[in-house]
This record gives C-alpha cells, sequence and structure tokens, in this order.
C-alpha cells in the first residue's frame, strides 16, 4: 500500500496537473502514508487503549494548531497609515554628482 501512495505521489508531482488541488490532493496522501506507518510499522493497532487514541489525538491537535495560525494569518487586517506609503522611503539629500555644470556645487568640489 505504501508503494502505491508514493507512485500516486510521484504520478502527481510529474504528470498529474490538478492546479490548486495539487496541494490538497499530496497532502492528503502523505497523512495516509502517515497514518499506515504509524499504524503498521509502529505497531499502534496492537496496542491498548490509550496508546491507541495517542496519534489521532496528537494529530487532531497539530492540525488545530496550524489550522488557527492560517486563518488567523489569511484574516489579518492591514493597517492603514494616514502619512501614505512613501513615509518609509528615507529622506535623500540632493546628489551632487547631478548639479549642474559651472555649479559651485559640483562633485568633489571641481
Amino acid at each position: 500500500m505504501l508503494v502505491v501512495l508514493t507512485v500516486a505521489t510521484w504520478l502527481l508531482g510529474t504528470r498529474g496537473h490538478l492546479g490548486s488541488w495539487s496541494l490538497p490532493v499530496a497532502m492528503g496522501i502523505a497523512v495516509g502514508k502517515t497514518a499506515l506507518v504509524a499504524m503498521f510499522f509502529m505497531h499502534l493497532v496492537e496496542q491498548p487503549g490509550a496508546r491507541r487514541v495517542v496519534f489521532p489525538v496528537s494529530a487532531l491537535f497539530l492540525a488545530l494548531l496550524l489550522g488557527v495560525s492560517l486563518v488567523e494569518a489569511m484574516t489579518r487586517v492591514r493597517m492603514a497609515r494616514p502619512d501614505g506609503p512613501k513615509a518609509l522611503e528615507p529622506a535623500r539629500p540632493a546628489s551632487t554628482r547631478t548639479a549642474p555644470p559651472g555649479s559651485p556645487t559640483r562633485w568633489m568640489g571641481h
């Protein structure tokens, strides 16, 4: 089963063009592979009671943490500034290199 999911991931990455669905499908495949590894190779299927519950509960809390963080970041309101975006640019002095010829403020004092 892991080999089939690995081949599916490879096909999705090299030949599959799902557009905006590529990432959710790839993440779903990765979660499925992770669950298979945890359940069978780490023998969580054979464990009694509370040990069996630890994996899904920790996955749920991780999803909740990531989900709340993403929602918070997506819904931030950009602060309006009364002085406008130009206030972030530093004030630059007039360059002496651009002084007109014959001006007393020529570059390097010449």
